[in-house]
C-alpha cells in the first residue's frame, strides 16, 4: 500500500537536504581547485574537462534510468555556477 501524500514529500524533503550538502561538498573542493589552477596558472574553463564531465554524468544517469539530457542540462548549470565560483576566487575578469 502506497504511502500518504505527506510522508512522500517528506522522503523527498530528505533527498532535496542530501542533494544540497552534496553541493555545498562540490563547491568546497572547487575553492581548493581554484587555488590550484591559479598557483599553476590552469585556466579556469577547461572546454574538454566541461564536456567529459557532461558526458560522464550523462552516461552514468542513463544507466539510472534518468533522461542523459536532463543530466547533461543540471550538469551544465552546476559546471557554470563552479566556473564562476573559481573565477570570482581568482580574480578573473569576466564580460
Amino acid at each position: 500500500m502506497p504511502a500518504d501524500l505527506a510522508d512522500l514529500r517528506h522522503l523527498i524533503d530528505g533527498i532535496d537536504d542530501r542533494l544540497l550538502d552534496l553541493l555545498a561538498e562540490r563547491i568546497a573542493i572547487a575553492e581548493q581547485v581554484a587555488a590550484y589552477k591559479q598557483a599553476t596558472g590552469v585556466a579556469v574553463r577547461l572546454p574538454d574537462r566541461i564536456e567529459a564531465v557532461k558526458a560522464r554524468c550523462a552516461e552514468r544517469g542513463a544507466a539510472r534510468g534518468l533522461d542523459p539530457a536532463y543530466v547533461r542540462e543540471i550538469w551544465s548549470r552546476i559546471i557554470e555556477e563552479t566556473c564562476r565560483l573559481e573565477e570570482r576566487l581568482i580574480g578573473v575578469r569576466t564580460g
